[in-house]
């Protein structure tokens, strides 16, 4: 799955990981997706500027989360788009999420403070965790995926309570294989 950012459309990873979670669900549910995809995901962050680039994103099959991101279903690496070939990797410095691990109504994607990832790297990983939530909260997925992104001390990190979905790196980029990037923490309204 290609997830496509339009430069300059927000400034912090919260609202980043709120949509590209948002968008990845939308895409998995709008199209369908193959079976043997969701077993094993894989997600590039794209960014496209605004006009042009942005405007022939549209023009492909895709889910929009805002005017923002833009997640178009999966395909082989040798079956993209051209345009999708000459893209950039999402690598945009984005403000960093807030602090602590609280429960405020929505689905909390927890990264893991431990490891550094760019910021393309983080945005698909909420995705990825996005698309197992909403397997589990159908509820969620109808109210649109509401969620924040938080960054957790290490030891917040280590006793999340009621993890919904955790994601586990297979390590062909930036981190080491087996590396958890990502819990996703049920809202509390929906998790009941």
């Amino acid at each position: 799955m290609y997830l496509v950012v339009r430069r300059g459309a927000f400034s912090d990873l919260s609202t980043g990981g709120e949509l590209a979670g948002a968008a990845a669900v939308a895409c998995v549910r709008g199209f369908e997706v193959p079976e043997q995809w969701r077993e094993r995901p894989g997600k590039v962050t794209l960014r496209a500027r605004t006009g042009g680039q942005w405007d022939q994103v549209l023009e492909l099959p895709h889910a929009l989360a805002g005017d923002a991101v833009a997640a178009l279903p999966p395909v082989r690496r040798s079956e993209r788009a051209p345009l999708l070939a000459k893209l950039q990797a999402m690598s945009t410095e984005l403000e960093p999420p807030p602090a602590g691990a609280a429960p405020d109504g929505r689905l909390t994607y927890a990264l893991n403070p431990r490891i550094a990832m760019s910021s393309g790297k983080t945005l698909a990983q909420i995705a990825h965790a996005a698309v197992m939530a909403a397997d589990a909260l159908p509820a969620w997925t109808d109210a649109g995926c509401p969620a924040r992104v938080v960054l957790p001390t290490p030891a917040e990190f280590d006793a999340l309570p009621r993890c919904i979905a955790e994601v586990v790196d297979a390590g062909l980029t930036e981190v080491a294989p087996g590396t958890v990037t990502v819990r996703a923490l049920a809202p509390a309204i929906l998790a009941g």
